[in-house]
């Protein structure tokens, strides 16, 4: 990883509580997985103060240009964390690899690309039924969602868990790993 990213990281290290921020090994996970497969258009329901987006973008900037790569990440407090967040995106060289949507999820979710490859959602756990809805007409087949406090907020994500049920060409993984990352893979065969 870039010197200047892993200064920023470990800063944000210290805001973790604070944040509700991923942990290290889930970071480092995420930027793994994005830089061994084909992603190349995430979006993120979640930024708080951007740590996630930061591990998952320079995985991006690894592989391609911000015209081929790309992380859409939506935050809906525009107070605090929004601004927070571009800040810290300005300290990395990674804000070409970065679109920031203020607003409410699944509200605001862009028109373009149609398609994702990955979805990262960490946000208001009693809404994710309500994130799933919106984002599956925009899963292309292999695409993957990944849903952090699988574990950590198992009673809040069950409304969640139902709905995941609903969809048989939805293959999920749970891992243990930080506070428990639920992986939910599009069967590329249905």
């Amino acid at each position: 990883m870039d010197k200047k990213v892993l200064k920023v990281l470990k800063e944000l290290e210290k805001t973790r509580q604070e944040f509700w921020n991923i942990s290290k090994e889930t970071g480092v996970f995420l930027n793994t997985l994005i830089r061994i497969s084909n992603i190349k258009k995430i979006l993120e329901i979640g930024t708080s103060n951007g740590v996630s987006a930061i591990y998952m973008a320079e995985a991006l900037k690894s592989k391609g240009t911000p015209l081929t790569h790309q992380i859409y990440t939506i935050e809906s407090n525009y107070k605090l964390r929004f601004p927070l967040a571009k800040a810290n995106f300005a300290k990395t060289s990674l804000t070409p690899y970065i679109t920031q949507i203020l607003g409410h999820a699944p509200e605001v979710i862009p028109k373009t690309p149609k398609f994702f490859d990955l979805f990262f959602l960490d946000a208001t756990k009693y809404e994710h039924a309500n994130y799933l809805k919106a984002i599956i007409p925009r899963m292309k087949k292999s695409s993957m969602i990944i849903t952090d406090n699988a574990i950590s907020h198992k009673e809040a994500l069950k409304p969640y868990f139902r709905e995941l049920k609903k969809y048989k060409n939805l293959q999920n993984q749970l891992i243990k790993l930080g506070s428990g990352l639920l992986m939910t893979v599009r069967d590329p065969t249905a």
